[in-house]
């Protein structure tokens, strides 16, 4: 998935931002939204309405069912609409004034470059939980078990907020991660993403690099209390400096989750293997554990 045409977005007009919201907040009593409702609720004449529909879909920012069949002309909203939707908010609010180059990619998240009215470069992160991974969501993240009956897009809503609220909490006790700036809906606005993923980094001092990792994870379980639960060496960056940035966290846990100890022990576990593997250094796994928690000051590297 990429980002949505911007010159599409450019050209929307208000009553057009108008039916996505309608569309959007209708979703959480539809599947797809009947073409009555939408009218009535956006307060915008039947044909109007109808002619706008028929441009917004042909511009993939709505769809209508593909193989379900309606007893009614419905319309549901695509990520598309959603992203037009978020960056639409973040520009009138001031947070971004423009979107540049894609800085990376994931199974599910693009993130993108972009600039404030200062000149501030910025990352924008577009989490992506689409309906292909929903099964996997289910069982991975948490924050969607407690929900029922909940859509691709709330999925995808409740892992930014989600990271936005734990980048929020690990920057105040001192971890090395992005500075969260806003949330809006799936999209999350964070300071410049800049560096090496471990897994292609060259350290000319890996060892040193191995301790600033493990210390930074001890500042999160001991300070913000939260494990990353997903972190290997393509989510750990060597910044242009040597210093590390550990980024991708919507699937972080409190430590005081039912599973903490097993998210824990295989973080860990894949930052021993990494280092063991690329640089030929031995880190004592249980060692590097108990210095995490707090049991001990010293790690065996």
């Amino acid at each position: 998935m990429v980002l949505l045409n911007l010159k599409k977005f450019m050209a929307l007009e208000n009553n057009d931002f108008k039916i996505l919201s309608v569309t959007e907040s209708l979703m959480k009593r539809h599947e797809f939204i009947p073409l009555e409702e939408i009218i009535e609720f956006s307060e915008i004449r039947g044909d109007e309405v109808e002619f706008r529909i028929k441009n917004l879909s042909k511009d993939r920012f709505i769809s209508k069912p593909v193989k379900k069949i309606l007893r009614y002309e419905g319309y549901q909203l695509t990520s598309y609409g959603l992203d037009a939707l978020g960056l639409k908010a973040l520009v009138k609010s001031g947070v971004i004034d423009a979107i540049g180059k894609q800085l990376g990619v994931g199974k599910e998240s693009d993130i993108f470059e972009a600039i404030n009215s200062k000149g501030t470069r910025l990352a924008v992160k577009f989490h992506r939980l689409g309906r292909t991974s929903f099964r996997q969501t289910l069982r991975k993240r948490g924050f969607v078990a407690e929900q029922s009956q909940i859509s691709w897009l709330n999925q995808s809503k409740l892992s930014a907020e989600k990271e936005y609220s734990a980048l929020r909490t690990l920057v105040s006790a001192r971890v090395s991660t992005p500075k969260a700036v806003k949330c809006n809906r799936h999209i999350v606005v964070m300071s410049l993403i800049v560096g090496t993923e471990l897994k292609f980094a060259e350290m000319e001092d890996p060892k040193s690099i191995a301790k600033e990792i493990l210390r930074n994870v001890r500042r999160a379980y001991l300070g913000a209390k939260l494990i990353h639960s997903d972190l290997s060496e393509y989510n750990i960056l060597i910044k242009p400096n040597g210093q590390i940035l550990i980024i991708d966290w919507p699937q972080s846990v409190s430590i005081d989750h039912p599973n903490a100890y097993d998210n824990l022990k295989r973080d860990i576990h894949n930052i021993v293997t990494c280092f063991r593997r690329q640089s030929n250094l031995t880190i004592d796994l249980d060692n590097a554990l108990e210095y995490v928690k707090g049991n001990v000051r010293n790690l065996t590297i």
